[in-house]
């Protein structure tokens, strides 16, 4: 089962504002077969990574899905265990009015395999 992850994202408060306040996921079954995909979310606390978010669901073939995550940390992180490497995964912070922050984001070539 492939292992995919954002990486690190740094969102540190400037002026007491977060560049993203949410994450919003989305995840494309392109196989002829449902999927299985676990989201897991990670923040950072000093040099631990703690689990905020686990997920499991399945994914119809040819179905889509969005998830929207609380991103408030100074770092955080998301990996994707999907059932299929069929299955994209794309990510993007959003600020607190909903807007699009690009530098927290990866698009489904950026999603590291791990």
């Amino acid at each position: 089962m492939p292992l995919l992850t954002t990486g690190l994202f740094e969102n540190t408060a400037v002026s007491g504002v977060r560049p993203s306040s949410t994450l919003s996921v989305l995840i494309s079954n392109d196989d002829v077969i449902s999927v299985s995909v676990q989201i897991e979310g990670f923040f950072q606390s000093g040099t631990t990574k703690i689990l905020y978010v686990q997920e499991l669901f399945i994914l119809a073939a040819g179905a889509v899905a969005q998830r929207n995550y609380f991103a408030q940390f100074d770092a955080f992180e998301f990996q994707f265990n999907v059932s299929s490497q069929a299955v994209e995964v794309s990510a993007w912070g959003k600020d607190a009015a909903g807007n699009l922050t690009t530098a927290h984001r990866a698009v489904a070539e950026e999603v590291d395999l791990v």
